[in-house]
């Protein structure tokens, strides 16, 4: 009987200390972060991982994911979320795992990461070459267009330049600039015209005459129109709302950048 007893009662011992699932979120006094901290938006989650998704790194670069051995209070495996803009759409660039119990890798999704997507862009400047520009302010503009120009090595992108007063002078189309191997060269020969300033007029003849195939126009790129001037319209017969709508028509993006002296910014 006294033996029966204690093979109960340790069957009873075994029955209530059996290993069961933990659960390692506190629910009854978890902290809440309440402002836009380094340490809000961080995540735990089982197997040792920590989650950073709002954590930002280099550029396009959101969120961390660490694995930790708590004794050497480093991270040992860092898988960074990286997205890329392109237009309208969002691209994750970036490997994720479903892991086992075992820490086994299941799945690996996407298969592959997705190429680097570039848009098409044709761009002409437009730039003011009247005598209300001075000679350090055209000097300026071109030395802008050249820096530009630069920033899109190596894209989809290609440019044109024309510089107007009351006289026009395409300075290079599309088939140009590709076909020459440094575009710094076709900006450094630009002379101003100086003259009356026939913004309207010209922007006119950019909307008709340069986007077109045979100036090594695309029919899949985006028609990109910016014109640099001082705004100082003068002797134009054409007003501004007489060409929009035609460059609208053609699907023309258009931009304008504005030049003045420091007097004139105080002024």
């Amino acid at each position: 009987v006294f033996f029966k007893t204690i093979l109960s009662i340790g069957l009873v011992k075994f029955n209530l200390l059996m290993p069961c699932h933990g659960f390692s979120v506190d629910t009854e006094q978890p902290i809440i972060f309440r402002e836009t901290v380094k340490s809000f938006g961080y995540s735990v989650v089982q197997f040792g991982s920590v989650g950073a998704p709002l954590q930002q790194g280099g550029v396009n670069e959101t969120g961390k994911m660490y694995k930790c051995q708590m004794a050497l209070l480093a991270p040992q495996v860092c898988g960074p979320r990286v997205h890329q803009t392109c237009g309208e759409y969002i691209y994750l660039k970036g490997y994720c795992f479903l892991l086992d119990e075992n820490l086994r890798q299941i799945q690996r999704f996407p298969d592959q990461l997705p190429g680097e997507i570039q848009i098409p862009a044709d761009i002409v400047f437009l730039i003011d070459g009247s005598g209300s520009i001075k000679t350090r302010q055209f000097s300026q503009m071109k030395t802008f267009i050249s820096e530009v120009i630069k920033r899109f090595q190596n894209t989809n992108t290609q440019f044109g330049l024309s510089q107007y007063s009351d006289e026009y002078v395409e300075h290079f189309d599309f088939l140009l600039f590709k076909a020459t191997p440094n575009p710094d060269n076709l900006i450094r020969q630009i002379w101003q015209l100086n003259g009356a300033t026939h913004t309207a007029t010209y922007i006119q003849k950019v909307v008709r005459e340069m986007f077109l195939p045979e100036k090594g126009a695309r029919s899949d790129a985006s028609k990109i129109l910016i014109v640099i001037t001082d705004g100082k319209k003068t002797g134009d017969p054409l007003q501004y709302n007489d060409v929009i709508t035609e460059a609208q028509r053609a699907n023309i993006i258009r931009f304008a950048i504005g030049v003045r002296t420091l007097a004139e910014h105080y002024r």
